[in-house]
Order: structure tokens, then C-alpha cells, then sequence
């Protein structure tokens, strides 16, 4: 069963690609603002789908989540909106691979500082040489 899960980051990395260079493509045409419009209409038909049919169900009434809340949790929204922006204008000035392996070397980086500081994971000398490795095929890559 954790083989699956292993599918997933690969199936994320292909959606965030093709969602990417589309983007540039339909920013070329409409502007990013439309296009992030229809993203995000997108996005809203699928979430309501997921709570109206009760997909991944939560733990607290909606009263509850609404009286919870924090102001980080406005952050994944604006995170998810700068990806939005972001990528399809990288893509345009630096095409998608050497856009993608800058991307894959700070989510290596910050992954990796985010492990040690917020989850106390301790950084191994294994996976501090595999994170150097892959940034170094990133850098090599874009030469």
C-alpha cells in the first residue's frame, strides 16, 4: 500500500507541469488573470464536489472550522496562488525545465529545513548527500 503513495509526488510533479505550461499558454492568449479565474472556478466546482459528497470528511462542523480559524490558514491559499502565477511566467522566460528544476532545488532546500526545524526530523548524512546530489544534477542541468 505505500508503493501508492510513492505514485503520488510523481503524479503531482507531471499535474504541475502540465498545469504550468497550459497556464503560459492560456495567460498568452486571455492574460493570467483569466486564466487564473478559470483555475480557480476549477478548483472551486471540485472542493464543493469533495464536501457536498462528503470525500475526505472532517473532523469538526462547519461552525466549528469557522470559529478555529488562525490567520495561517489563508497561507496555503496565497502559496497555491503565487504557484499559479508564478510558474507560467517562469516558463515563459526560462521554459519549463529549467523553471521546474529551480522549483525541484527550493522544495528540496525548504523541505529539507522544514524537516529539521518544525518537525525535529533529524537530517541524515544520506539525505543531506541526496539532496545535494539532486541539486547539483539541477544545476548541472540548467548549464
Amino acid at each position: 500500500m505505500k508503493s501508492l503513495f510513492w505514485l503520488l509526488p510523481f503524479a503531482v510533479g507531471i499535474c504541475s507541469v502540465m498545469q504550468g505550461v497550459l497556464n503560459r499558454r492560456m495567460a498568452g492568449d486571455w492574460g493570467i488573470g483569466w486564466a487564473i479565474l478559470l483555475n480557480s472556478l476549477v478548483v472551486i466546482v471540485l472542493a464543493v464536489g469533495l464536501v457536498a459528497f462528503n470525500i475526505y470528511p472532517g473532523r469538526m462542523s462547519f461552525g466549528e472550522m469557522v470559529s478555529s480559524l488562525k490567520w495561517w490558514h489563508f497561507l496555503p491559499g496565497f502559496f497555491g496562488m503565487a504557484i499559479i502565477v508564478f510558474i507560467p511566467l517562469s516558463i515563459s522566460k526560462l521554459g519549463a525545465l529549467n523553471s521546474f528544476l529551480i522549483l525541484i532545488s527550493s522544495q528540496i532546500l525548504v523541505s529539507g529545513l522544514w524537516d529539521k526545524l518544525v518537525e525535529g526530523m533529524t537530517l541524515s548524512w544520506t539525505r543531506m548527500l541526496g539532496a545535494s546530489l539532486a541539486l547539483l544534477g539541477a544545476w548541472l542541468a540548467t548549464k
